[in-house]
């Protein structure tokens, strides 16, 4: 089992105790591929490193008035 699966599994389980009676299995195994796409998408957040002088990237858009 790896991290990312540990970490999903872990997450999915404290959602289905808390929450769990009021889900059908169908809801259940929604809510699973979710939390699996979220631990994926942190996991790929983990793997940038920031420096700490790393500003947040932005768009400038200066003001041209009323458009």
């Amino acid at each position: 089992m790896s991290n990312e699966s540990g970490e999903s599994e872990h997450l999915f389980n404290i959602i289905k105790e808390r929450y769990g009676e009021r889900l059908s299995d169908d809801e259940l195994a929604e809510v699973k591929k979710g939390v699996e796409k979220i631990v994926e998408a942190a996991e790929k957040l983990r793997e940038i490193r920031l420096e700490n002088g790393d500003e947040p990237f932005f768009v400038f858009k200066p003001y041209r008035g009323d458009e």
